[in-house]
């Protein structure tokens, strides 16, 4: 899974993929960065100390921060576009705070309007490239048709992903390189000064956009990532942060893109793993290896909390917590699986 990270200049979306990816990238200013961003995960810490596992793997999001758009510089959205192409999802950081020493490239502190104008300037970039695709004189009549009905929504000012088009017309723009196809996600990256007002201001204008919406201080979560693990819950608590940003981010993504998790927890590792909302035992096994998918016999399924309270797996057989599953079980969230196969 991969997501990108666009706002304007200065919006400190950059310092944002900072805290995401624990300050581990070096970020080049105007250029395309790519990181991994773990998600710690309290259940996977749990099954690894229940079950004395050697290694524990979170769940990891790729991360993308784009160039900031300049909405008087055309090249700075072309770059955007061409990062793009890959995400599955975009954050959309809003600037909320005052900084003399980082002046606001439009003058003013109007996180709305902000919002607003990168909007639209997504909007334009795909009315461009609808209109430049539609003069192809070999283009099927289904794509014709399904350019102008793209036109019809970006004419309107309005986001692709927001309209009333279909998910499998969505899919096909989102191939062909449609921005505004990619769902998105709100983030008004704040400081310790900002004014409750502008963040209510802010949350009335997402939800009625229908658009997910989280606050961060990304400066300060920045430096919190950049703390030896062991000291970073007592810096949350001390702020009064619940969840660090990559935890709350990931999951409004997940919920964004209809994905959950599945877990393995065994002597050699306990992990989670990403798969989508309402898929099979079947499917989960490929994820972890096409063999055990090809050679599938069953699925051994037991709930991560039942798993850690007996302490193990043969614990869990011994007190009738694990069910027998084949390839059409539907996933659970939380559910913690071991694949038989042959091969």
């Amino acid at each position: 899974m991969e997501v990108g990270i666009v706002g304007l200049p200065y919006s400190g979306k950059s310092t944002l993929f900072r805290a995401l990816t624990e300050n581990k990238v070096p970020v080049k200013e105007k250029e395309i960065n790519s990181g991994a961003a773990m998600v710690p995960d309290e259940r996977v810490d749990a099954l690894a100390k229940a079950l004395n596992s050697k290694k524990v793997v979170y769940a990891s999001i790729n991360v993308v921060d784009m160039p900031g758009v300049d909405p008087k510089d055309r090249k700075s959205t072309s770059a955007l576009l061409e990062g793009t192409r890959s995400v599955d999802a975009l954050i959309h950081v809003v600037r909320a705070f005052e900084n003399d020493l980082v002046p606001h490239p439009l003058g003013r502190l109007d996180p709305v309007e902000d919002a607003t104008v990168l909007d639209i300037e997504l909007v334009f970039a795909d009315m461009e490239m609808a209109e430049k695709r539609l003069q192809s004189k070999k283009l099927p009549e289904e794509e014709k048709l399904l350019l102008q009905k793209a036109q019809t929504v970006l004419e309107s000012e309005r986001l692709l992903c927001y309209s009333e088009m279909e998910e499998a017309e969505m899919e096909m723009l989102r191939k062909m390189g449609f921005v505004t196809a990619r769902p998105q996600i709100y983030v008004l990256n704040v400081d310790e000064s900002v004014e409750e007002g502008l963040v209510e201001e802010f949350s009335d204008f997402a939800k009625n956009n229908a658009r997910p919406f989280l606050v961060v201080d990304a400066e300060l979560e920045a430096e919190i990532a950049s703390l030896d693990p062991m000291d970073r819950q007592a810096f949350l608590e001390e702020y009064g942060i619940e969840k660090p940003a990559v935890v709350r981010l990931a999951q409004a993504v997940y919920d964004l893109l209809g994905l959950q998790s599945f877990l393995t927890a065994g002597e050699k590792e306990s992990r989670a793993w990403t798969i989508r909302k309402g898929a099979t035992a079947f499917e989960a096994a490929g994820v972890i290896h096409s063999d055990i998918a090809r050679g599938f016999i069953r699925a051994e399924v037991v709930d991560w909390q039942d798993l850690i309270r007996v302490g193990g797996w043969k614990e869990a057989h011994q007190a009738g917590l694990v069910r027998l599953e084949k390839k059409d079980y539907v996933i659970r969230e939380g559910d913690v699986l071991y694949f038989r196969f042959h091969v």
